[in-house]
């Protein structure tokens, strides 16, 4: 009897630590977290008919497609740092492309630096933090991959002199020839290392496309007809106020670009249709990975990330490139593909930001954290219809220098987006006070602002009153996210 009860006790010891062992391998789940830069919804999953992204697609038949998510402020640093932290850009005061968050947060605690303290293998290859040697933050890594490897042009003319060249480039080469390539293949080769370990793993890759210079080979220029291309809605929001726009000095910068004025039609063309070549070339490298988890038998216990850090103007409104609160530039696309979820395979109109990725991914691997300024979509992962019935923030400043040192900014636009509505106040910072206003009807997805109707109606009136308390409350650092 004795014997038996020790032969029970150590199976029931054993049956614990099974199980123990088996709901932590639920938990731990490694990570893929794809982050594309500049990239819009212009994908086949979100409704663009001419866009060629069979492997986006893909991934969005394994996950929840997220049809409103927003970037915090569309312009690289600080919409990553967001993201990567948790926190809003008024919470890093991360408003520019030079600060540091750690300058203002030194024991601020990032996404894969989390992941890394729970035993996770953390790596990075591209760009995930800003694309600078003094925004970087190798306290997050395992290991890190130079972002800076890699070519921005390949062809002779343009890969003279400094700085930027040409807006865009077209070369019959391999993949590898341009940064993304090898992007990939770095991040093939990590995948295959952390699939030999024990730990679970978190990889960042970062993929530069489709930020400009438009360069990509020859064959994914060939998959678009150019004459399919050409500007739309180019035209400014009636009654908005001139803070709300700037003068495409992003573009402007590029050689072959006029310094003033319009664009010619055929270079617009051209533009647009190197964008759409760079999505199909990031495309073609997110389908060499997902078949790498598939080829190593990891895709079941890895759960997929997809976000593009914010969106992009291709003319419409009278602007190119991001840095504004329009709809165009703050919507972004973001796919979750957990394995399991009961709503794979389906979309979501939930209002939703960038913030909340962190939360998302720490309660989906078991290991939660305190203090994040976003909440978990895992409800929504698992009912994408669900009621959820909360707003989302973004801001930007003014003027356009400003991004590039944040202590020359005079206004900062507060902007937040309910179902139907979206709001942005003007604030002059010396004085304190509101220098402009915007209000505009968004019915559906996907929809631009076409006419700021600040006061025109009963109607605008009652849902500027109700947005303004939301953007006083999110100026003031007194909004916080509760899940329900």
């Amino acid at each position: 009897m004795k014997l038996r009860g020790k032969l029970c006790l150590l199976l029931g010891i054993m049956l614990v630590n099974a199980v123990q062992m088996s709901t932590k391998g639920q938990q731990r789940k490694n990570i893929l977290f794809l982050v594309v830069d500049d990239l819009r919804p212009d994908i086949g999953c979100y409704g663009d008919q001419r866009a060629y992204t069979p492997n986006i697609d893909k991934l969005a038949e394994r996950g929840v497609v997220f049809r409103n998510a927003y970037c915090q402020q569309a312009v690289c640093s600080p919409s990553r740092t967001s993201m990567l932290t948790g926190l809003r850009p008024d919470e890093t005061g991360v408003h520019d492309l030079q600060v540091h968050f750690r300058e203002n947060l030194p024991g601020a605690v990032t996404l894969p630096q989390h992941f890394k303290g729970n035993g996770y293998f953390t790596a990075s290859v591209g760009k995930i933090f800003h694309n600078s040697k003094r925004t970087l933050d190798s306290v997050s890594w395992t290991e890190e991959i130079s972002p800076f490897d890699g070519n921005t042009y390949v062809l002779p003319e343009n890969r003279s002199g400094k700085g930027k060249q040409r807006a865009t480039e077209m070369a019959d080469v391999p993949d590898t020839a341009y940064s993304d390539g090898k992007i990939a293949e770095d991040a093939i080769r990590l995948l295959a290392e952390a699939g030999r370990t024990d730990n679970p793993f978190f990889i960042a890759v970062g993929f530069k496309k489709p930020h400009a210079p438009f360069c990509a080979p020859k064959r994914y220029w060939d998959l678009y007809e150019r004459s399919a291309f050409g500007v739309v809605h180019r035209e400014r929001p009636v009654g908005s106020p001139e803070l709300s726009f700037h003068q495409w000095q992003e573009l402007r910068g590029y050689s072959d670009v006029p310094d003033a004025g319009p664009i010619p039609p055929e270079q617009e063309q051209e533009l647009i249709h190197g964008y759409y070549a760079c999505i199909s070339y990031v495309d073609a490298q997110i389908g060499r990975l997902m078949d790498e988890l598939e080829t190593l038998g990891l895709s079941d216990s890895t759960i997929i990330v997809l976000w593009g850090d914010h969106g992009y103007h291709l003319g419409e409104q009278d602007l190119w490139c991001k840095s504004t609160n329009f709809e165009l530039d703050v919507r972004v696309p973001l796919i979750i593909a957990a394995p399991g979820m009961a709503g794979n395979g389906s979309a979501t109109d939930a209002m939703v930001e960038s913030v909340d990725i962190y939360p998302t991914l720490n309660e989906l691997c078991g290991i939660p954290m305190a203090g994040l300024s976003g909440i978990s979509l895992r409800p929504l992962l698992a009912q994408p219809s669900m009621s959820w019935d909360y707003p989302a923030f973004s801001q930007f400043v003014r003027p356009y220098p400003a991004i590039h040192n944040s202590k020359r900014a005079s206004h900062m636009g507060y902007s937040v987006r309910i179902p139907g509505w979206r709001c942005t106040y003007w604030y002059d910072l010396e004085k304190n006070t509101v220098a402009a206003k915007e209000l505009y009807r968004l019915d559906n997805g996907g929809d631009m602002e076409t006419e700021n109707i600040v006061g025109k109606s009963a109607r605008s009136r009652k849902a500027e009153k109700r947005l303004s308390y939301l953007l006083n409350q999110y100026r003031n650092g007194q909004y916080r996210k509760v899940q329900n």
